[in-house]
């Protein structure tokens, strides 16, 4: 192994640790998607499940204050 590493010129070199370094941050990225979704999925059931829209319920949206200032003014 030590032989073929003796081998490569610095270019080849060069480009193997480029495609190591590529495929370690790939297959970091990609455990950290699975784990961070795996964590944000039983967070985020319950914030969807409480939600309601204005548009679900058929009430009319409250008017915001910045609103009814504008109004008074």
């Amino acid at each position: 192994m030590l032989e073929v590493l003796k081998s490569l010129s610095d270019d080849q070199i060069a480009l193997v640790g480029c495609a190591i370094a590529l495929l370690l941050m790939g297959t970091i990225m990609s455990l950290s998607y699975y784990i961070g979704r795996g964590r944000m999925s039983s967070a985020d059931a319950k914030v969807r499940k409480s939600v309601a829209f204005d548009s679900q319920t058929g009430r009319s949206p409250a008017p915001s204050p910045a609103v009814s200032r504008r109004d008074a003014a």
